[in-house]
């Protein structure tokens, strides 16, 4: 049974009145049905999903054995009722199903709901097929249509799958209730704001801010707090708006411009929490405060102002919420503020239209080294400048690597690494805030002569961040007309990083796609093609056969005397034999062979397009190099390969005949007392 489509609408009515996420309607929507594709097409499995009645909520990727076990009717198999039963438990299984395909399944809870995600992998073992094969010729059963090469993976394999997959949905989960909680408060917030009501207020300050504590109060409740801004006769932040039962004691609140809190503000450009308001405030200001929390409004630079809030416990979620709400006023001040410059300044306009151009078309782009090296260029064309550098911090060794460069000499290069924590990127890092130099030899922050392969003493240095996390650095240096940067280069290129930081995280993650994909397809211990990959190759072969007719052959070939080798030298030094053997192989094929480890110390290659008269000369030259090969580096016990060949289609009519042909010839080579190649 599966559910309707109406449970792709993932929320549904509470009890009381508002919306809250129900379960097993997520895990059956559409959003999470392409999720789960993902996750199954990377390992190559089939998945499913049940809720606590045994009602289907997805299935994606059907393994075609499973396919075949539901559409035939037998006493011999009973598919699916016989393996739900085993699915409602409350920790993870990994079980063999009635014909002895492997399965597991764990359950994912929330609330009070529980679900059952099964994954279906194949089979275990060869044996484990030859049984499924004896039950489908016992019950009379329709001829297997499988023609795709098998996956063999042992119970080790198959609980690693699980339990990435697991973690994964967890993962998921976690995120989407705590983004929906964050979500539907901010969004209470925000709905007093639109640009309308920001046009009118951003006019005037002191009203604006008013309204940002008549928001925040409409949320959390009545607090003490107030709104400080920098005052215009002395370097001090004052009370211009109170509220709260404390508001006749704050309303009189000072910070020096030099205040620590408002100093870590600056440094961090983020909110401040501090238990005990005496650290930051005078004895008479603190008299009857306890905790405090500054939540600084940006603009540019500087701190437009500072929002308190007094004795109040707040939640890393409240923190998050407020966080947001902060970026959300600061983003459409900057907004009003770059509103206005475009009405003064119709080349700003150009160049807004420009930015957002320019935005639709790198955020598209997957392919890491194109997307940064145009995310660069783009950057450099929006403000005019000459030189510059992307910098992406690898979160495994904390260095700054040079993705791209524009330079006028060679003295940075691309894919060169830093440590995060020097130079001017770090100091950017850091901070987590931009730099916007006008004369690097006076500027108090950096105070360096300025290097000859610079034109001007000018640079903006600005961080790239996805979501809360610094991710990188993007510098830019002389003005093709000379001159200094400007606030207005400045906010045009924060606003274009900002918007096109999706696509660098979109980039990172498809790389990482990649070396996950690597690695399932590759042998962890020799680095060549595995079986899975092998399978593959070997339906890709066939199928070109059957439309271009090309006969190829397939080789099996292992080490003569490789368990006394282990013997005698352990199973570090078989294993480093192993990878030399891997090595050789590599070496001495041709461009279009594949080589692949079969398992133990058996390795196997194809030959496409093969036949078998060349197939024979290519296995004994083969054979010659690595007979070479093992008497160089293996001189205190001598040693040799067994070969066995076969033809498709000459030998065999199916990948499973193929393979079975070709273990014959080995069988018959290491009958014949070894070290030799025999063919069918």
């Amino acid at each position: 049974m599966s559910r309707q489509d109406k449970d792709n609408n993932v929320y549904s009515s509470g009890a009381d009145g508002g919306d809250e996420l129900e379960f097993v309607s997520l895990l059956s929507s559409d959003r999470w049905k392409e999720y789960f594709r993902e996750l199954s097409e990377t390992f190559y499995i089939e998945l499913s999903g049940y809720d606590q009645d045994g009602v289907e909520l997805f299935l994606v990727n059907e393994h075609p054995f499973c396919q075949y076990c539901r559409s035939v009717q037998s006493s011999g198999i009973d598919c699916p009722n016989s393996c739900l039963g085993l699915l409602r438990s409350d920790e993870q299984k990994i079980l063999k199903c009635q014909v002895g395909l492997t399965f597991f399944s764990f359950p994912v809870e929330r609330s009070n709901e529980k679900a059952f995600i099964v994954g279906r992998t194949g089979f275990a073992a060869y044996e484990d097929l030859l049984d499924f094969l004896k039950i489908v010729r016992d019950n009379n059963l329709p001829e297997l249509p499988v023609k795709a090469p098998f996956d063999f993976l042992e119970k080790d394999a198959v609980k690693d799958i699980a339990n990435y997959i697991y973690l994964s949905i967890v993962r998921q989960l976690s995120n989407i209730e705590a983004r929906y909680r964050v979500e539907e408060r901010l969004m209470r917030m925000t709905s007093l704001f639109d640009s309308q009501a920001f046009g009118t207020l951003s006019k005037n300050q002191q009203l604006m801010y008013r309204y940002v504590i008549d928001a925040i109060e409409f949320v959390f409740g009545k607090s003490s707090a107030c709104v400080m801004m920098l005052s215009e006769d002395e370097p001090v932040y004052k009370t211009m708006y109170s509220a709260g039962k404390n508001k006749s004691a704050i309303s009189e609140l000072v910070l020096d411009i030099n205040n620590p809190a408002l100093n870590k503000m600056r440094n961090n450009r983020a909110a401040v929490f501090i238990e005990d308001s005496a650290e930051v405030l005078t004895a008479g200001q603190s008299k009857e405060m306890g905790s405090v929390y500054f939540l600084p409004v940006f603009l540019g630079d500087e701190i437009d102002a500072v929002v308190v809030i007094f004795d109040r416990e707040l939640s890393r979620e409240d923190r998050k919420i407020l966080n947001s709400f902060r970026e959300y006023v600061q983003l459409n001040l900057e907004n009003q503020g770059l509103r206005r410059a475009v009405a003064k300044n119709r080349k700003a306009d150009e160049k807004l239209t420009y930015l957002s151009d320019v935005t639709k078309s790198i955020v598209s782009i997957l392919d890491k080294e194109r997307l940064f090296n145009t995310l660069l260029d783009k950057s450099l064309q929006l403000i005019n400048a000459e030189q510059g550098s992307l910098m992406i911090l690898d979160q495994e060794t904390s260095e700054l690597v040079v993705e791209a460069r524009r330079s006028a000499d060679d003295m940075v290069q691309e894919h060169m690494r830093f440590n995060k924590a020097e130079g001017i990127s770090g100091m950017v890092l850091e901070r987590g805030g931009a730099l916007l130099v006008e004369d690097i030899e006076k500027d108090p922050r950096i105070r360096k002569a300025n290097r000859p392969r610079y034109r001007t003493k000018s640079f903006l240095s600005v961080p790239i961040k996805i979501e809360d996390r610094l991710a990188g650095v993007l510098n830019l240096s002389d003005k093709i007309k000379g001159g200094v940067f400007n606030a207005e280069d400045l906010n045009l290129l924060e606003s274009f990083i900002n918007n096109v930081a999706i696509a660098i995280e979109r980039s990172i993650l498809y790389k990482q796609t990649e070396k996950l994909q690597k690695l399932s397809i590759t042998d962890h211990l020799t680095g060549i093609y595995n079986r899975r990959y092998l399978n593959r190759r070997l339906s890709e072969e066939i199928t070109r056969y059957n439309r271009y007719k090309h006969p190829f052959s397939f080789m099996m070939l292992d080490l003569d005397k490789f368990k006394e080798y282990n013997d005698t030298f352990g199973h570090i030094a078989g294993d480093n034999l192993l990878r030399n053997l891997a090595s050789v192989m590599e070496k001495s094929l041709r461009t279009i062979d594949i080589a692949a480890r079969f398992g133990g110390d058996e390795f196997v290659t194809i030959f496409p397009q093969t036949p078998k008269i060349d197939a024979i000369q290519i296995s004994n030259r083969l054979k010659e190099k690595i007979d070479k090969a093992l008497s160089e580096h293996n001189i205190e016990m001598p040693l040799s390969i067994s070969v066995g060949l076969a033809t498709f289609p000459d030998d065999a009519s199916s990948i499973m005949e193929l393979i079975e042909k070709t273990d014959q010839a080995l069988y018959l080579a290491k009958k014949g007392g070894g070290n030799r190649v025999v063919y069918l």
